[in-house]
């Protein structure tokens, strides 16, 4: 559908831009498009999430099917695989059959998934698109919570490369970097990726400060020096800091990293490849979890060793 409204110059041509999950993340990138003149459309499981962008503009849908109505790019950022395709195909009690993303949007439009997924479902999305006349790209983002505040996320692509040039003008918006990997799937693929690193370095610096701790070192201190040399990571730079204060608050939630580990093992057994430091990880993450900690910042993993609840060599 030929819009005619003409968009400011500040606006890519898709000036109309609907966001789907307005959580830590979502809420800030959504922020950044209303910022740069973009018409935003929201909707939210809940709508006290979406508050703070409706009083500065944007306007309120009631399913994601009214929301890519209203819209030339759609860009979706939930929770979990199950959530993506709930908002994509719907037939669930909150997005019931007709209410979903690719039934109701009119051809033409581009659909941006941004939530960290399966690659398999990424290919089933963007196969069901193109039947309808659509556009869908897979778009995970690195970065966090801080990322999404400042509008420096990394983007990793995957998709049709037309639709994913398209993407480009609203994607830097959001962040720094912004890179096609391949066809549908490729960025969740990258995304995993990421997120093996992720994990298992998150285990490398609760141990190494834990290490410091034990040996009557402040954590702290050694943080400051160890974190400009080899052993830097922007996990140690930015969440450890957080974690020897006992500051756990979520940037990104120890539930999703946890889902996020066993897309990465079931990717990496799909190609016959063992992970053994993902699945410590995993081990350590799912103690976490146990431990009533799935809503605390990845960073709440330092408390395993702080309590003196992680396991010894050999458990």
């Amino acid at each position: 559908m030929t819009s005619d409204r003409q968009a400011p110059s500040n606006v890519s041509a898709d000036r109309s831009v609907g966001f789907i999950g307005t959580g830590i993340m979502g809420r800030s990138m959504a922020g950044h498009l209303l910022a740069a003149g973009h018409d935003v459309h929201v909707f939210n499981r809940s709508r006290a999430k979406a508050e703070p962008l409706l009083a500065a503009g944007a306007a309120w849908h009631d399913t994601p099917g009214d929301v890519a109505e209203a819209s030339d790019v759609v860009i979706t950022m939930v929770g979990m695989p199950a959530d993506v395709e709930e908002v994509y195909f719907g037939g669930t009690q909150a997005v019931p059959e007709g209410c979903g993303l690719l039934a109701r949007s009119h051809p033409g439009v581009l659909l941006i998934d941004m939530t960290t997924s399966s690659p398999a479902l990424a290919c089933r999305i963007a196969s069901a698109a193109a039947a309808r006349g659509l556009a869908a790209i897979d778009a995970p983002v690195t970065g966090g919570d801080v990322g999404a505040r400042a509008a420096t996320l990394t983007i990793m692509l995957g998709g049709d490369a037309a639709a994913c040039e398209r993407a480009r003008p609203i994607l830097g918006r959001l962040g720094k970097s912004v890179t096609r990997l391949g066809e549908a799937g490729a960025g969740q693929r990258c995304k995993l990726a990421n997120q093996i690193a992720v994990a298992v370095g998150m285990v490398a610096w609760c141990e190494a400060l834990a290490h410091a701790r034990a040996g009557g070192l402040d954590p702290a201190a050694v943080q400051q020096v160890i974190s400009g040399g080899a052993a830097g990571s922007w996990g140690l730079t930015n969440l450890a800091p957080r974690a020897v204060t006992g500051d756990m608050t979520p940037g990104f939630l120890v539930k999703h990293l946890l889902k996020d580990i066993g897309l990465a093992r079931a990717c990496a057994a799909d190609s016959g490849l063992g992970v053994p430091g993902l699945e410590t990880a995993e081990r350590l993450y799912a103690l976490a979890a146990a431990h009533g900690w799935g809503d605390e910042g990845t960073q709440v993993l330092y408390r395993l060793y702080d309590h003196g609840l992680a396991p010894e060599a050999g458990a």
